[in-house]
């Protein structure tokens, strides 16, 4: 979406491949002796770019037994989370989270968005983790709104974790 205070503009083209990723999880698994549980999260960019792997490794996951209870995690812009994406996340929903990251009122976050707001299903994610907080980020074009897109996300049924662009 190219928002106005992404850090991913400077990240590598490359992508994490499955070995790195079962690595790393087996890794903390192993020294799993410093916590009770294990979140295993998907961040930065839109990770469901890479639904297919998202797929794949949580198939590995799951098809393993681990010594510590675990929970898959993803914040999303929502604009991919629809058709199959939407029906794979929905049956594992009690397995796999979605943070909605929605910057307010639409025209929050068409600015800081690209105009994505028409493409996000937003009653979809208030409805199937009504606990889980929208990620709101409050833009300098947006602070004087930040009363209005509070409301605004409220009444869709969000509560809202409000962060700082920098």
């Amino acid at each position: 979406l190219k928002c106005l205070y992404c850090y991913e503009n400077h990240k590598t083209p490359r992508d994490m491949e499955l070995g790195i990723a079962k690595s790393a999880i087996e890794r903390h698994f192993r020294d799993s002796n410093s916590f009770d549980d294990l979140q295993i999260e998907f961040f930065g960019g839109e990770p469901f770019i890479q639904f297919e792997l998202i797929q794949t490794i949580c198939d590995w996951v799951w098809s393993k037994s681990w010594a510590k209870p675990y929970l898959f995690f993803a914040t999303t812009n929502g604009t991919l989370i629809h058709g199959k994406t939407q029906d794979w996340v929905y049956r594992n929903k009690g397995r796999f989270r979605l943070a909605l990251s929605l910057d307010g009122l639409p025209e929050m976050h068409n600015h800081n968005r690209s105009g994505s707001f028409d493409k996000i299903d937003c009653r979809f994610f208030a409805t199937t983790w009504p606990k889980q907080p929208v990620k709101m980020t409050v833009s300098r074009h947006s602070l004087s709104l930040l009363a209005q897109g509070v409301e605004f996300l409220h009444n869709m049924g969000f509560k809202v974790d409000g962060n700082l662009a920098y």
